[in-house]
Order: C-alpha cells, then structure tokens, then sequence
C-alpha cells in the first residue's frame, strides 16, 4: 500500500486539515473492503468537518486516486465515487449528483459492453480502454447533476460549470459555462484581472488567512479599487 498526492495541489495541506487520534487505525482498517462502509461512517462522524477531513482526504488518495485539497467539499469527498485519476484544488465547491466519466465505449468494436474493455469485471487481465485523468482547478463551482465527459480533462481555477450542464470539452479559467453541451457563456473577469488572480495563487492561503481580509474577500472586484492578495 502506498500512498500518494498531487504535490501542485496538496503541498500545504497538512498543517490546515484535522487527522482524529483513531484516523491512521481507520485509515490502515480501511483496506478490507467488507469494513469499508462502517468506516467512512466512523471517519464522517469523528472528523464532521467536510473542509478539512484529513483522513478522508488520506484514503480518497490512497485507496481510490483522488487528490482533493484543503476547503474542498460537495460529493467530491465520497470515498469511491469518483473515478481514479481526478485531481481537485483547493477552495473547490462540487454539488451533490455530479457525474464524472474517464471513458467511452468503443465504438469501432464489435461489442460495446463492458465484458470487453473492463478489467474490473474479471473477464481482461488489463483493461483496453484508457481511463483519462481529469484535473478541476481551485476554487471552481461545479454545479448540482453536472455531467463531464471524457472529452473534459481540465477545469480551469475560478470557473464556473452550471447546474445539469455535459461538459465535453476543457473549461478555460474563470469561464462560466452552461448547456448541452455546455458552452462558454461569459469570462468572470476581464483577461487583466484574470492574469492577476492566477499570478496572486490566494488559494494557497489558508482560511485563517483569508478571514483576517473578510471586507475584501465580500467585496466585488469591480466595486474595489484594490485587493490585498492581488
């Protein structure tokens, strides 16, 4: 068993997120399977703060290839639910009933079913369709029954995915995008404010950080004259 972790996007979490005294027993237990769901009931009600679970955090990497950081929350910190492969920043809102999908089924085959691209199933040693890595930026929204596909392997930090929307393809930063398939609808900020945010990376900042600027971080950018992170 090894562990592992998107050093981008998880390097500063250790010190801001809360591991329980019983989270490295539940963590260890974690790995038979039959114990599996009494377990994430016991990690919920130890370590009810969903923003800063660490051992949930710890077994969605390592048992299931899912990197969520710090402030992260919504259907994204269900053990399992997510396909291995997805990265999540941090300060990442995701509504309940999101789907997320690495692959398709092959249309050029004689068969479409699973039997034969699927190794899960028993039937392939290996599986012969690739599962493609999926990586949401942090601060995004990804709203209420979003569906993304395959053709999506990137969401971008700040933008914005509407409710019910299939999301085909990559998602510029800070675009808002909604349909189906969705579409760009507008930019959250002109491109100027847009480079100074992303030079600024305030998502590294911790929450405490961030509460002592509270009148700024409420203020509309367009309303202020200036940001002390920007």
């Amino acid at each position: 068993m090894v562990e592992t972790s998107n050093a981008k996007l998880l390097r500063t979490d250790r010190d801001e997120l809360y591991y329980h005294p019983l989270g490295d027993l539940l963590f260890r237990m974690y790995q038979w399977k039959r114990l599996r769901g009494a377990i994430k009931r016991i990690v919920r009600f130890l370590e009810p703060d969903s923003f800063v679970t660490g051992t949930t955090r710890r077994i969605l990497s390592t048992y299931h290839a899912v990197d969520v950081g710090t402030y992260s929350y919504g259907c994204c910190l269900t053990p399992g639910y997510l396909p291995r492969g997805v990265v999540i920043g941090r300060y990442v809102s995701m509504a309940q009933e999101v789907s997320v999908f690495r692959r398709n089924h092959p249309l050029d085959r004689l068969s479409l079913h699973p039997f034969f691209y699927n190794a899960s199933l028993g039937t392939l040693e290996m599986d012969t369709i690739e599962s493609f890595p999926l990586e949401i930026g942090h601060d995004a929204w990804i709203g209420q029954a979003a569906r993304i596909t395959p053709g999506c392997r990137r969401i971008g930090v700040g933008a914005v995915v509407g409710t019910g929307s299939v999301v085909t393809r990559d998602v510029p930063d800070f675009a808002i995008v909604g349909g189906s398939p969705a579409k760009i609808i507008k930019f959250r900020f002109s491109a100027e404010t847009c480079d100074r945010i992303l030079d600024s990376q305030w998502w590294e900042k911790s929450k405490h950080e961030c509460i002592q600027h509270m009148k700024d971080m409420t203020t509309s950018l367009n309303d202020s004259e200036s940001h002390p992170f920007l």
